[in-house]
């Protein structure tokens, strides 16, 4: 992986992007590590630790780029080891034009993602708050649409529908940029996009960009390192 994101940031050179995004699972942590345990005869705190050593070099990679990023965690990150690197949930951030939320969400007990307490109160905030009136981009693990179903999991959040309407209703976001689902899935409709780019870790290491302009329907292209 360090060897694709060299080649990567090469590609980032080329296209001169105003921000960089990533969607979480940006390891793969075993399930017993991110609940306190470990799954083999190394201790949680060498695991921990080898973790963190992991995080900073995603983290020096993306400053390396010299190009503004935003990185959240997914459900194969230790969210604590997470926070030491990167620091804790950002507050909203305005990057080119357009109003970036970050919103850390976590899988209910049957593993289906929900969006709850104050990650809720950001995103109601986001959506109808005076302060927030702006063009917005919304940053998740997990996705809102479309509902997906596979290996036996919902994807996509509890009252999915709900917050998809009220996104549509505010007239606020123009893009909501998930991971989690590795095929990937990308939904077009009335100005929103909905997208899910196929899992970067695996060939042929895909990325997509976004071209959101004022006014003007958002450009989506996919790229990949092999082609």
């Amino acid at each position: 992986m360090r060897a694709a994101l060299d080649r990567l940031a090469g590609r980032i050179k080329e296209a001169t992007p105003d921000v960089l995004v990533m969607t979480g699972d940006i390891l793969d942590m075993p399930d017993e590590v991110i609940a306190g345990g470990t799954p083999d005869d190394r201790s949680h705190d060498q695991w921990m630790a080898d973790a963190k050593a992991d995080f900073r070099q995603v983290r020096d990679w993306f400053t390396s780029t010299a190009v503004p990023f935003l990185v959240i965690p997914g459900n194969h990150d230790h969210a604590g080891a997470f926070a030491q690197i990167f620091g804790g949930p950002p507050e909203p951030r305005d990057i080119a034009g357009l109003r970036f939320f970050c919103f850390w969400d976590e899988l209910a007990n049957d593993r289906q993602p929900q969006r709850t307490g104050a990650r809720k109160e950001l995103f109601e905030n986001a959506l109808t708050g005076p302060a927030h009136d702006c063009p917005q981009v919304h940053l998740q693990h997990y996705m809102i649409d479309p509902p997906t179903f596979a290996k036996g999991w919902r994807y996509e959040y509890k009252g999915a529908r709900k917050l998809k309407r009220e996104i549509e209703r505010s007239g606020r976001v123009r893009a909501v940029l998930s991971g989690h689902y590795h095929p990937g899935s990308l939904v077009h409709k009335d100005g929103i996009v909905h997208s899910l780019p196929p899992a970067f870790c695996e060939a042929p290491h895909g990325f997509r960009i976004y071209d959101i302009v004022a006014g003007a329907t958002t450009m989506v292209t996919d790229h990949a390192l092999d082609v």
